[in-house]
């Protein structure tokens, strides 16, 4: 490592549109000698999603992988141990990639969240100055973020509106695999079969969004023809829950689900999307005296608020545009599963953002912007909508809005017959108790499901 002292940070530029190198002079995002490097543990598809998409663009990219023992070894070089799983893992990420994959001539932009808090995500910035600091590296830029602070690293809302009709199509690609991989008569083939059609799928991202939508079609009617060993819809199913944070650490547990025959689904990422996109609508409601979603969130009032000239017209403006992003997001979402339903391998009910929130809200106020009103939401979303058989909240063990979510869950779910467990994870693996409660919570979903099989077939 370079340990010059003094030595000038390279960085975006003041409207996020190119960088400026750590000479001070501009560099366009589709120079040959900048790397676009992607630390954050998305699933396979959105990440591949992604790499098509910024290819496209004619930007360089490289992704970093899973999340494992090494690279949060990795982070300790940086971390005190203190830090959320997301930023010890990102840390690890990007340092590892620094150390193993850096060619001397590269501009590297590193990507992760670039919040005002409360979460422990509002001291990032802080945090990754004072890594820059102590790494001392030239023309190495650090929290990237392509979300509204940044205009989407200055690339503007048709940038948003790809990025989030990849991430969905991943969400769904997601789901469809973990159902054959629990039901597929050959699983052998069946995989090879999925693997084939969503290579196409991904490779079609790179010709935009309407490319995307006709390859899903495609996709969902050839798996349509996978013999299945059981009908999807009686299998029994779990949903894995508790924010970005089990982007990082599912892998065990949906691993034992299959094994287990149990049908396993990570939360969308495209419904932490959705809690990004919110920020600016939650802050800006709540300087007005909005506490409640349903008025923070109402288009109406945006509208109103924007003509009465003693409020800022450009805040206003960005919150209203942020509440047609989700509008927007939540369109793309629908059609993506209607489409993608056809293949037979989707059990999930789609729930607008905002309903999730307004459920959330009633029993822990929004206005604060943390992950807990949107964990709590989606609990009691997913018992109201039926598809779901056992729920599992996987939070990191230092994370407070997982912690706090799992304090106001616990009393709902002694009311419900819905199985439910919490844990508590330091990375991406889990205790022998922990996995014995998984195989409690794995019992239980498939007596809550047969008792549901039977009501039904009673019924007609």
């Amino acid at each position: 490592m370079n340990n010059n002292i003094g030595l000038k940070q390279a960085r975006l530029s003041k409207n996020c549109k190119y960088i400026i190198d750590s000479d001070g002079n501009r560099v366009e995002y589709d120079d040959p000698r900048v790397v676009h490097v992607w630390p954050i543990d998305t699933s396979i598809y959105a990440t591949r999603m992604i790499a098509n998409f910024f290819r496209n663009m004619g930007w360089n990219f490289r992704y970093t992988g899973k999340t494992n023992a090494e690279v949060l070894q990795y982070a300790k070089k940086l971390c005190s141990g203190r830090e959320c799983i997301p930023c010890t893992s990102i840390t690890g990420a990007t340092l590892n990639d620094i150390l193993s994959k850096r060619k001397e001539d590269q501009i590297l932009v590193y990507y992760s969240l670039d919040q005002d808090g409360p979460c422990q995500n509002g001291a990032w910035r802080v945090v990754w100055d004072a890594f820059a600091k102590r790494l001392n590296l030239r023309n190495v830029v650090f929290l990237s973020t392509p979300t509204q602070k940044s205009n989407y690293i200055g690339q503007g809302d048709l940038f948003a509106l790809k990025l989030g009709t990849f991430i969905a199509v991943s969400d769904l690609l997601e789901e469809a695999e973990y159902t054959l991989k629990c039901l597929a008569r050959d699983n052998k083939s069946a995989i090879k079969t999925f693997e084939e059609e969503t290579d196409r799928v991904i490779g079609s991202a790179k010709n935009g969004v309407l490319a995307v939508r006709s390859a899903l079609k495609i996709w969902a009617e050839n798996l349509a023809e996978v013999p299945l060993k059981a009908n999807v819809e009686e299998t029994p199913k779990v949903l894995i829950f508790g924010g970005l944070n089990v982007l990082f650490v599912h892998y065990p547990v949906t691993d034992y689900f299959i094994e287990q025959g149990v049908i396993p689904k990570v939360v969308d990422f495209s419904e932490g999307l959705c809690w990004l996109e919110s920020e600016h609508i939650v802050r800006y409601g709540f300087k007005r005296g909005l506490i409640n979603p349903k008025e923070q969130f109402n288009i109406p009032f945006m509208l109103l608020s924007l003509l009465n000239l003693r409020n800022s017209t450009k805040e206003g403006l960005n919150a209203l545009k942020m509440r047609l992003h989700l509008a927007g997001l939540d369109s793309i979402v629908r059609r993506a599963r209607k489409i993608a339903e056809k293949s037979g391998l989707l059990y999930d009910v789609h729930i607008p953002f905002r309903t999730i929130v307004e459920q959330g809200h009633r029993y822990v106020s929004n206005i604060g912007y943390t992950e807990t009103p949107v964990t709590t939401g989606r609990y009691l979303c997913s018992i109201e909508a039926g598809a779901i058989d056992g729920l599992i909240n996987l939070g990191s063990f230092n994370c407070q809005p997982a912690m706090n979510s799992q304090a106001i869950i616990r009393p709902l779910a002694n009311k419900s017959d819905i199985p439910f467990a919490s844990i508590d994870c330091e990375g991406p693996w889990i205790s022998t108790n922990q996995r014995r409660l998984l195989e409690t919570l794995a019992v239980q979903a498939k007596r809550v499901r047969e008792k549901k099989n039977k009501h039904s077939s009673l019924a007609f």
